[in-house]
């Protein structure tokens, strides 16, 4: 006869079998909705742009834009090697997202401020590959101008006081990004969060209450069955020792639950592993 290791007991009353269907019911929701957002991750990843960065730009015969006057078009043909015939200039954030929608070009090559706003305004394009340079932006005074300590020190204050980043959150960020037509984006629109399921936890939440009020009104109900109450003369006494006999038949009661379980679980065990003759 076998013996067979159980991690966890058998789920034997009517409201508890309730509350794990319920329970089953949202994390097979959850879990559907988990998987179909990964695979809907990956396989837009899967339908991205081929252009991986300025690799693919020099190996490629893509066509590639850039902005009217920047420095990125010469960068290009002198530094990069690009065909002059492959660029294609373009004077607006407006023109990059059409450029890039119907196929006009494959990707863009800008300075990353310009960059950066681009991507507050319109949605669906990201950043491919490292950035050529990291510096950014500065100002540029005569020597010894009193202008050039003022404008650092300012700027420093701004730093500590994380009101750069506050700005760049303000104008940069993405809570304004627009598709081409001026409407928000399908993805953010079609994103779920936390929100998207709290009718499904407030169901969880009620019946697991329902459950409980009426588990614990029957455990009531059988205790003042069983014993009647006893007159005694202080009120207090009676209702602390009304309390522990109440928390005594509580456990008594699970005892014998637990036994009963444990009779039936040897029995089938019994059953299916018959000793031998």
């Amino acid at each position: 006869m076998s013996d067979r290791v159980r991690f966890g007991e058998n789920t034997v009353s009517t409201l508890g079998r309730v509350v794990l269907l319920i329970w089953l019911f949202v994390v097979l929701i959850i879990t559907s909705s988990y998987t179909a957002s990964l695979t809907s991750i990956l396989t837009v990843q899967q339908l991205n742009s081929p252009i991986k960065g300025v690799d693919t730009l020099m190996s490629s015969s893509e066509r590639v834009g850039f902005q009217v006057g920047s420095y990125a078009e010469n960068y290009m043909i002198d530094e990069l090697n690009i065909a002059r015939s492959r660029l294609v200039a373009l004077g607006s954030p407006k023109e990059y997202a059409t450029a890039l929608q119907n196929g006009t070009v494959s990707a863009i090559v800008d300075e990353r401020p310009y960059v950066d706003l681009f991507l507050s305004e319109f949605c669906g394009f990201a950043i491919r590959g490292q950035a050529f340079t990291r510096s950014g932006w500065g100002f540029a005074f005569p020597r010894d101008s009193p202008l050039a300590v003022d404008m650092s020190t300012a700027i420093l204050g701004l730093s500590e006081t994380g009101q750069l980043q506050k700005i760049r959150e303000k104008w940069l960020s993405k809570s304004n990004c627009s598709n081409l037509n001026g409407s928000h984006s399908d993805d953010d629109q079609e994103q779920l969060g936390l929100h998207s399921f709290w009718g499904l936890f407030l169901m969880c939440g009620v019946a697991c209450f329902i459950a409980l009020l009426i588990y614990f009104f029957k455990i009531v109900r059988d205790f003042c069955n069983d014993h009647k109450p006893v007159e005694v003369p202080s009120p207090e006494s009676s209702h602390s020792n009304t309390l522990h006999t109440f928390l005594a038949y509580f456990d008594e009661k699970e005892d014998k639950t637990k036994r009963r379980l444990k009779r039936k679980r040897d029995h089938d065990l019994s059953v299916k592993f018959p000793r031998p003759m």
